[in-house]
């Protein structure tokens, strides 16, 4: 008896949730004559020509980020585009093993150097501009003085940690990890 009345409560329960959805819908649409809600584009006609686009720029989004990175012998370059705010500072975390040296050279867009104050704050290299980066800038660092310790790595992949402080924000923004291949 028990069973009966908890399956008759049941199906009572979803008859009365499903019947106001069932009246809700207009008389004019049933499921066979729905219309679609997004429109079905033309179809191009063969040889006829397509309208020309203006293709997005990967910029033109704002979000900063480590666009690409390479090395040389003794130089590891980070290629950072700043994004929609000033940028204020950059800092870099090398692997544990990794040491950086005080050589470390800003250039822009145009190859012109930056102005930056580097300082350390434990394994932690914080590059300080005098001037605030113009927002949409990239900019082009160059870590040289590597220095290996002990002992020697035997990997041949090595990741920065990277992130910026902007004009406007109140933390660190991560740009994530800028990774280096050595062969």
């Amino acid at each position: 008896m028990k069973k009966l009345f908890w399956l008759s409560t049941l199906g009572l329960a979803i008859a009365a949730t499903s019947l106001p959805v069932v009246a809700q819908t207009p008389e004019t649409q049933t499921p066979e004559t729905q219309t679609p809600v997004t429109p079905i584009p033309e179809t191009q006609t063969p040889g006829t020509q397509i309208p020309p686009t203006t293709p997005i720029t990967q910029d033109s989004f704002g979000a900063p980020r480590i666009k690409h990175t390479s090395t040389s012998r003794t130089t590891n370059y980070i290629s950072l585009y700043t994004g929609s705010q000033p940028l204020a500072y950059v800092t870099i975390l090398p692997p544990e093993n990794i040491g950086i040296g005080n050589n470390i050279t800003v250039t822009d867009q145009s190859g012109q150097s930056i102005n930056a104050n580097v300082t350390r704050e434990g394994q932690k290299v914080r590059i300080s501009f005098a001037q605030p980066v113009a927002p949409g800038s990239t900019l082009e660092i160059a870590l040289t003085d590597l220095a290996f310790g002990y002992p020697y790595p035997s990997k041949s992949t090595f990741n920065y940690e990277l992130a910026g402080g902007h004009i406007g924000f109140n933390r660190e923004i991560p740009y994530g990890l800028a990774q280096f291949q050595i062969y």
